[in-house]
């Protein structure tokens, strides 16, 4: 029961976010870029003489930019700030035992079988496949540049969190991998989830019709809350790991969109990248899931209550 809520909580707020909030700020956001527009449509104003000539077109990019960065610094300064708690063994460091020790009392074994599914779908297994399907989507639709992004998104955010795990070298909750993957600060799984479905998602809305767009981010917005919580209730992370990764990744892609959106770029034809994407998300997943996630159910086997938590304070 209490499991369901929690899944209904994180429905409500994707939807929330992806369909009301847009809907009370889009009219203050419609009406200041109207505003900041006719100001700078003008031939003579108070800025346009102070800035060389050409300078104004710039300038009209910066509400845009502004509203980017919005993402950007609270994206980064999460991050800075879970890392400095993990750091220094702080309130944050009992808060997820808390979380940890609730979530474990909540775990069933048939509840078990779904999360490690939608846990499956962040995997490598599913990730690099659908990142060579954008790359070879948008090669064949000569869309060089996105897919350039879309490339050092996804390799950047792979070095990032490597490098961060080898030097932080925090100890899961339940120890289940071996090598550098034994490390759990950050998630991987929450920031490559955020970093390739939401560019992808960026790129597609960017493509499609504008009722879709909503539609869209709305089951990006699900897809990345499904596997970042399935990381937590798993025992795979501690749940300041999946903040981090939140972090980092929203930050991450934020920073990417402004530089690539105010080119304003081609779109790509919608319909045929959703068409790949879905397809080999689809296969992939399946064939992952029915092949290799379920085989996994040992590795993320209920731990016992006695069993010893990990220690917490992040070795230098």
């Amino acid at each position: 029961m209490i499991l369901s809520l929690i899944l209904v909580a994180i429905t409500g707020l994707a939807w929330f976010a992806v369909m009301v909030l847009p809907s009370l700020t889009g009219r203050f956001a419609v009406k200041s870029l109207e505003t900041i527009n006719r100001y700078f449509d003008r031939d003579e104003n108070a800025l346009t003489r102070l800035v060389p000539q050409g300078w104004a077109a710039r300038l009209m990019e910066l509400p845009f930019i502004a509203l980017l960065a919005i993402p950007l610094i609270l994206g980064m300064w999460l991050f800075f700030g879970i890392l400095d708690e993990v750091a220094e063994g702080d309130t944050l460091v009992d808060l997820d035992r808390i979380v940890f020790e609730f979530l474990r009392g909540l775990r069933t074994s048939r509840v078990d079988e779904i999360f490690i599914a939608i846990t499956g779908l962040g995997d490598a297994h599913v990730v690099m496949p659908v990142t060579i399907a954008g790359l070879a989507a948008l090669a064949a639709f000569q869309r060089w540049r996105a897919a350039l992004y879309l490339l050092g998104a996804t390799a950047g955010a792979a070095i990032f969190v490597a490098g961060v795990k080898r030097f932080i070298q925090r100890p899961r909750p339940v120890s289940i991998y071996d090598g550098l993957a034994e490390y759990s600060f950050p998630s991987g799984h929450a920031t490559m989830s955020v970093v390739l479905y939401g560019f992808l998602a960026v790129l597609l809305a960017h493509a499609a019709p504008p009722a879709w767009r909503r539609v869209i981010a709305l089951a990006t917005l699900l897809l990345i809350a499904m596997i970042s919580f399935s990381r937590i209730y798993l025992g795979a992370h501690w749940l300041s790991d999946v903040v981090a990764g939140l972090g980092f990744g929203v930050a991450w892609i934020a920073l990417l969109c402004i530089l690539y959106l105010r080119k304003n770029p081609n779109p790509e034809p919608a319909a045929a990248f959703a068409a790949v994407l879905l397809s080999v998300f689809a296969v992939a997943g399946y064939v992952h899931i029915t092949r290799g996630a379920f085989n996994e159910t040992a590795r993320y086997a209920l731990p016992k209550p006695s069993a010893p938590v990990a220690a917490e304070k992040a070795r230098p």
